[in-house]
């Protein structure tokens, strides 16, 4: 019995093959071992190096989803848009414990969903860095659960990076979710980001006989067991952000986005008996803001303005006061 014979057309498709098979096990352990490190992806780190390069407006390609009047405001004030930056982190949940009598934190679960934030904001950073930007606005994080992996949390953000160009350059790159004309503001107002800050907690809500009760009422009430849940959901979330922000040398804290998600759980009761089954909570409440402090540059005042109706057309129009009271009506 004979055995097949390749071509050498053959052979060569097939060494070459195998060599961009052995490269492609390579970069993946490579990339494995960037992404253990805190690092990011082989191909993402080339793409960022390039993207920028050009040495005049012209000729450099980049891309951002900021508006057009965020990117006029930007231009404006002496910052251009470098590229849109991203970080994100899939976390495996381990052994959750909670009490059989009453509420608490979830501890494994909060530490589950900040520490992925941690990771994709580190990863966030990176990136800005390998662009050469001096700032991140308009970031977005998004917590994902997927229906596939009922243990696995994913952390996405994404954000556009901005260069001073003609304006004064930060001391340190910062990240931020506000928007163009929110960091106009907060600068004009003579202060700075500083960067990112987030809190996540995971808090289990004890279904009580009460609760049932008030829950299957036909008056209108409050369910204040759930109210108390959410207000100690916060509290902790909120510890979370001021011990960043302090970290970060930060002043206060803008911009602050607060979600909150909560998921019903059916355990049975005393003895596994069905008729002791009651619906329990799961509550999920993220903070995110961003920390800013005093820059140590004067706060520029901002005209006075109202809207006057123009008999021209119809319509309203800005009519701004100066400091020398005259008027003038802007077209």
């Amino acid at each position: 019995m004979g055995f097949w014979k390749l071509s050498p057309d053959e052979e060569e498709r097939k060494r070459l093959t195998d060599i961009a098979r052995q490269s492609e096990l390579e970069r993946q352990q490579l990339d494995l071992s960037h992404l253990e490190s805190g690092g990011i992806p082989t191909l993402a780190h080339k793409r960022l190096l390039e993207l920028g390069k050009g040495s005049s407006d012209a000729d450099y390609l980049f891309t951002s989803d900021l508006a057009p009047d965020e990117m006029a405001l930007l231009r404006k004030n002496g910052y251009k848009a470098r590229g849109l930056v991203m970080g994100s982190a899939m976390y495996h949940v381990g052994q959750l414990f909670v009490s059989a009598a009453s509420d608490c934190e979830i501890q494994n679960l909060s530490d589950a969903y900040n520490q992925a934030s941690k990771l994709a904001v580190e990863r966030m950073r990176k990136e800005l860095h390998l662009i050469g930007a001096h700032g991140v606005l308009g970031v977005r994080m998004e917590i994902v659960r997927h229906e596939w992996a009922e243990k696995t949390i994913e952390v996405q953000i994404m954000g556009t990076a901005v260069e001073a160009k003609t304006a004064p350059p930060p001391a340190k790159a910062w990240l931020s979710d506000l928007s163009a004309q929110e960091w106009f503001a907060l600068t004009r107002a003579g202060f700075e980001p500083v960067g990112l800050v987030w809190g996540h907690c995971a808090w289990w809500l004890y279904t009580s006989y009460l609760d049932d009760m008030n829950e299957r009422s036909w008056s209108n009430i409050e369910m204040t067991h759930w109210s108390e849940g959410l207000s100690n959901a916060r509290h902790l979330a909120l510890n979370k952000v001021k011990s960043q922000t302090k970290a970060l040398g930060g002043s206060g804290v803008v911009g602050v986005n607060i979600q909150r998600r909560m998921d019903r759980m059916r355990l049975l009761g005393g003895n596994n008996a069905a008729a002791n089954e009651r619906l329990h909570h799961n509550i999920l409440l993220s903070i995110v803001g961003t920390a800013v402090r005093a820059s140590g540059r004067e706060s520029h005042s901002v005209p006075q303005t109202t809207m006057v109706l123009s008999l021209r057309d119809g319509r309203l129009k800005p009519l701004v006061v100066k400091q020398s009271m005259d008027f003038k009506v802007t077209d």
